[in-house]
């Protein structure tokens, strides 16, 4: 081979070398996925080293884990599927519930709307999905202490006794799905305050009666198409949305309204705050007393977080839907919604 022929080969070498190198980067790296969190990912290349999920959010997870835990043989399956024993009472865990993605990397949990986030900032969880696994018993206090929560997606299970009056709290809920369960009572009229809810599934417990509270998603219907003025939501593919009764003893009339309005309502509500699992979280550590005095530790300071550091999804107007938004934004400190930070703490 002539001199002139050899560098001409030594340079496509190096340019197959490079290109290469290239792509193996590429499948090494994470990817982020959007939209409501499936389908093809948009290549990530934001740095991860300092995101992790929020503390509030890591000790709320504690919480569940040791409510649910040994409940039944069917829940001890699922909580130990969570590598919650790598977290620390600091409140990180060296796996990370949310992960660098973004998407959750603890079964059941997601931590979605986040993708555009500063990569410095904390991650918080967004969804919570444990349908069609045989689980019974109440439903879980400490699903209140995500306050940041949008979906809670129980259905087809065991589930019995009410349905807790203090999910009022929780005010970027959209979805709730506990259909095909055993529960019992009425819809609370805290629910009412939930001004983001659009879809609220209970259709399948034959042990709830009442009515549909002011304020809650109306009696289900079409959206989307030719057959239906209404705009679908854009975190669902459902063309059905609403209020889903069938199987229930609940009549699709609205309640009379609440003595007061939502005023009222949001006074009495008392949400539920971590140092109210302050027990059963240092349980889980194996302490009687966490680091520091029993009034500024890490688990009461986390339940105490205001300004900045308390990371919140706000929701902004967005043209395709435009009673619901799911675009997300942040702000600090109180809640986005001037009756919620009337509520009791």
């Amino acid at each position: 081979m002539s001199p002139s022929r050899r560098e001409a080969a030594s340079r496509r070498l190096a340019v197959f070398a490079v290109a290469a190198a290239a792509a193996l980067l590429l499948v090494a790296l994470p990817q982020q996925s959007g939209g409501g969190g499936g389908g093809g990912g948009v290549l990530s290349l934001l740095p991860g080293a300092d995101a992790k999920t929020l503390e509030r959010d890591v000790f709320a997870l504690i919480a569940l884990y040791q409510e649910v835990k040994d409940r039944s043989p069917e829940w001890a399956k699922q909580m130990s599927a969570w590598p919650i024993h790598t977290c620390s009472l600091n409140g990180t865990c060296a796996v990370d519930p949310c992960g660098l993605d973004w998407e959750g990397q603890w079964p059941h949990i997601s931590c979605r709307y986040q993708w555009d986030w500063d990569p410095s900032l904390p991650r918080v969880v967004t969804n919570f999905h444990m349908p069609k696994m045989d689980l019974g018993g109440p439903l879980p206090k400490a699903l209140a202490l995500f306050g940041n929560i949008t979906e809670l997606d129980m259905d087809t299970n065991q589930l019995t006794g009410p349905l807790p009056a203090e999910w009022g709290c929780l005010d970027n809920l959209i979805e709730i799905d506990f259909s095909k369960n055993r529960l019992s009572g009425t819809i609370p009229h805290e629910w009412g305050l939930l001004e983001r809810l659009t879809e609220l599934e209970l259709d399948g417990n034959s042990g709830l009666g009442g009515c549909i509270p002011a304020g809650a998603p109306p009696p289900e219907r079409l959206c989307g198409g030719l057959l239906s003025s209404l705009p679908c939501p854009a975190f669902t593919t459902d063309r059905v949305i609403g209020t889903a009764t069938s199987g229930t003893r609940i009549s699709r009339d609205r309640c009379s309204p609440y003595p007061g309005g939502k005023a009222a309502l949001a006074a009495q509500l008392r949400c539920p705050r971590l140092v109210d699992f302050r027990d059963s979280i240092l349980a889980f550590f194996g302490r009687k007393a966490d680091a520091g005095s029993p009034t500024s530790g890490p688990i009461t300071m986390a339940s105490q977080q205001v300004g900045p550091t308390s990371v919140k999804l706000e929701y902004i107007p967005d043209s395709r839907t435009p009673q619901r938004s799911f675009l997300g934004g942040l702000f600090g400190g109180s809640s986005s919604s001037s009756a919620s930070a009337t509520r009791k703490q």
